[in-house]
């Protein structure tokens, strides 16, 4: 059996990575770890490594209280899926902390149990941020290497990361929607919290995509697409795997639904209307409700 495709999944944030993950981790030619988010190619600073290998030492933790309980309550198909997921993370973890030279740890941590799939998969959309050098060695890994990137609408991408920041960070005393708002206000107003702006800039990200991964092997994908048959089917090809029908039809991690101040739309439409023409031009036809929240501009 010739190598399985290494795919890079690199947003964008809230494009429904999520959901593009669940997909593949349940079908039958993929092998996806337990860790969605891998964060190995942007954690090569001591600073990035030492911020990510906190965060999965205490998700680690968790793991390993969530297997102590499930095993307390004779729940053994909980106790079996929690264990492959702390072995996922240790296995990650040590590749992160160890030698990386070569990126051997890394690529063995993807192949582990691989079986016969066809397809293996990291799924961390901070990666669109890397430089063109970094996005380099991530393609001369593997000669069968390619990349997806999915676009949602600007303004629906921006709103849902802004709203996963308020939910992530509000306080007890803060009030979640009006906590949202005032993150859009700072950034329309402000210049603050301008990397939210980052992880959805469609134009410089497609731009440094297309320079670095060579021509066949990048997908830029609508998210409001990939929940149809035709959107699955072009991806399962892009992947030469057999398209199946999906388990969930609608996104994951939605988060809550927050209404957007109206005072506020028009000018966050303005902001993001370059990124509206520029994938017109350069991506595709855009989807209904792209048009639909320029026309509310």
């Amino acid at each position: 059996m010739p190598d399985p495709t290494l795919l890079y999944c690199v947003g964008a944030t809230k494009a429904g990575t999520s959901w593009l993950y669940r997909y593949l981790h349940d079908h039958p030619a993929c092998r996806l770890p337990a860790v969605k988010e891998a964060h190995y190619w942007d954690t090569f600073t001591p600073d990035a490594r030492d911020k990510q290998m906190t965060a999965f030492r205490l998700r680690l933790r968790e793991l390993c209280a969530l297997k102590v309980e499930a095993g307390d309550a004779n729940r053994g198909w909980q106790v079996g899926n929690v264990e492959r997921r702390i072995v996922d993370m240790k296995g990650l973890m040590a590749a992160l902390d160890g030698d990386r030279a070569g990126d051997m740890a890394y690529v063995a941590w993807l192949l582990h149990d691989v079986g016969d799939a066809h397809v293996v998969a990291d799924m961390t959309p901070n990666y669109a941020t890397l430089p063109d050098d970094m996005l380099a060695r991530m393609v001369q890994l593997s000669p069968a290497t390619k990349f997806v990137y999915l676009i949602r609408d600007p303004l629906d991408r921006l709103w849902s990361h802004i709203r996963m920041q308020a939910r992530r960070f509000r306080q007890d005393h803060e009030e979640y929607e009006k906590k949202a708002n005032n993150i859009l206000y700072r950034l329309l107003n402000r210049g603050q919290e301008t990397h939210i702006l980052e992880r959805g800039d469609y134009p410089a990200t497609i731009a440094k995509l297309r320079r670095v991964v060579p021509d066949g092997r990048l997908l830029v994908q609508f998210a409001e697409d990939l929940f149809t048959p035709q959107g699955v089917a072009s991806l399962c090809a892009f992947l030469g795997i057999a398209p199946v029908a999906p388990a969930a039809e609608k996104p994951v991690q939605a988060g809550p639904k927050v209404v957007m101040l109206d005072k506020l739309r028009p000018k966050a439409l303005k902001m993001l209307d370059e990124h509206y023409e520029w994938v017109a031009r350069n991506v595709g036809p855009l989807p209904q409700r792209w048009h639909d929240n320029q026309a509310r501009a």
